[in-house]
Formats: C-alpha cells, structure tokens, sequence
C-alpha cells in the first residue's frame, strides 16, 4: 500500500479482496436483498451508510471498525475463534496431505523396486532353463 490513506471505496474493496468475496457475495453476507446498494458503493456514486459499516464489522468481527470507518489501524483484529479454528484445520489438513503424499512415494518407490526384482528373478529363470545345471 502505498503512504496516501485509502478512502472509504478503496477500503471496502481491500475488505472484498482479503475476504476473496464479490459484491454479490457480500451483499447476501449482509442480509441484503439485492447487491444494488453495494455496486453504487463500491463504483463511487454513493459513500456508504453508517448502518452498512455498522453490518459489516458485525458480520466480520475481525474486521477493524476504526479502520473502516477513519482509515486507521489495521485492517483486521485478531483472528476471530472460527478463523483460527479454520486455520487449524487447516494446518491439519496440510499435514495430512504432507503424510499421504509420503506414503504415496514410499508406495512408488517399493513398486519399483518389486518390478526390479521381477526382471532380476526372469532372467535368472530364463538363463536356468537355458543352461541346465548337469546333475
């Protein structure tokens, strides 16, 4: 970002790209019927209302009310208890994927190797049955 504060449009865009929303998206968060209100918004022809701020830092309790509303501070508050539980999971998840994609690997590679042994043990076979041991 750059030294000049965002204005209040370009704050509530940084909101919809750091939440990966649309503003249809948003808009149903929100309770509203129609993303009407928020297109006018967010394309400069009006400044929100107090009461859309309002319903935005109560649906988001991460997001910063201060920030919102004067541009200061920082964007979000701490993480909320369902975020961190989703990075959690999160984390989870990628630890299990870490652990299966091992697996996988390991599985490969004992493949491999089996199929090595396969060729070693047809050879020795076929070399036997053309050269037979004399009893």
């Amino acid at each position: 970002m750059s030294d000049k504060p965002l204005d209040i449009h370009e704050r509530l865009e940084y909101i919809l790209k750091a939440k990966g929303m649309t503003i249809y998206g948003l808009s149903k968060e929100l309770g509203f019927d129609k993303p009407a209100k928020l297109y006018t918004i967010l394309n400069r022809r009006t400044k929100p209302s107090y009461e859309t701020l309002v319903s935005i830092t109560q649906r988001f309790e991460d997001i910063n009310g201060d920030w919102l509303l004067r541009g200061t501070g920082t964007p979000f508050l701490r993480p909320t208890s369902e975020a961190a539980a989703n990075s959690t999971q999160i984390d989870l998840l990628k630890e299990r994927n870490q652990g299966l994609e091992k697996q996988v690997a390991d599985r490969d590679e004992t493949i491999e190797l089996l199929k090595q042994q396969i060729l070693i043990l047809r050879e020795v076979i076929s070399h036997s049955h053309r050269n037979p041991v004399l009893s």
